[in-house]
């Protein structure tokens, strides 16, 4: 098998959209000056691998887990600049912080209801059970908008603010209407799976670690395939390594292609544009 056959064989069965990418100047190994190289290191890394559009957030300053307001503008307008750039490429979200959620809730809206984001991004300012959450919850649902929310269970201890599965159930049950994308399936484990079962309104993302047999089939099994979507966590982790763990499993293709690309187009609202695969 030459070459070419080859990568065509290990592409994904479906234009792939990842619900878990972050700019390299935001998140990244190493610095880049440019936001037109930013942009063309992630699409052109994206296309090799068979992802054709890439759900986009900041957390820059990565060393502030409690960010200023104005810090949260920033990266917020970063992303939407990368998204001007290449418009057929990113979904933004914005990064929001509740330790001023009346504050977040207007940021909320500008980024919306003026640059047609796509999404919210929550990471480690506060726990998810925390109820200065409560004001940004209630208006993503009123706009129709996902919220992902950062999870991990470490071994070492979680970081101040930084929420367990359990502390994410509980923000899906306090809004049962809300749209809810736990992140980090690896990092959060069996153990994870477990502690959200019960929250219809809660789904998972794949990112979080390498690739770990069983873990995207456990997810099937125990929350339905509808519940799970592909997310890489780049350039953190590599859009090929992450991609394996849905493309190794024994799952029908169908149950891959919902996860690679349809449940997130469920997910997001009608202006991100994203139809689903046949």
């Amino acid at each position: 098998m030459n070459l070419n056959a080859l990568r065509t064989k290990l592409l994904p069965p479906c234009p792939a959209l990842d619900f878990h990418v972050h700019p390299l100047t935001g998140f990244g190994p190493y610095p880049i000056e440019s936001l037109k190289e930013d942009v063309r290191l992630l699409t052109e890394a994206a296309k090799r691998s068979g992802v054709a559009k890439m759900c986009l957030f900041s957390v820059w300053p990565v060393s502030e887990r409690q960010p200023a307001m104005q810090q949260c503008r920033e990266a917020n307008d970063y992303v939407r600049a990368m998204r001007d750039e290449a418009p057929n490429w990113f979904l933004p979200f914005c990064y929001l912080t509740p330790m001023y959620p009346e504050e977040s809730v207007r940021e909320m809206e500008r980024c919306v209801q003026e640059h047609r984001f796509v999404g919210v991004k929550l990471w480690v300012a506060l726990k998810a059970s925390d109820p200065g959450l409560d004001p940004i919850l209630r208006r993503a649902t009123e706009l129709g908008i996902p919220v992902l929310q950062h999870a991990w269970i470490k071994t070492t201890g979680n970081l101040p603010g930084e929420s367990f599965p359990v502390d994410v159930a509980n923000l899906a049950r306090r809004h049962p209407k809300a749209r809810i994308v736990m992140a980090h399936l690896n990092g959060c484990g069996l153990r994870g799976i477990e502690l959200v079962a019960d929250c219809p309104n809660l789904s998972v993302d794949t990112s979080g670690g390498d690739p770990e047999s069983g873990m995207v089939e456990a997810a099937v099994a125990r929350l339905g395939a509808e519940r799970v979507l592909f997310g890489s966590d780049a350039p953190i982790r590599h859009f090929g390594v992450q991609l394996g763990k849905t493309l190794g499993t024994g799952l029908p293709t169908r149950t891959k292609v919902d996860i690679l690309r349809n449940n997130a187009a469920r997910l997001l609202p009608p202006w991100a544009g994203v139809g689903s695969a046949e």
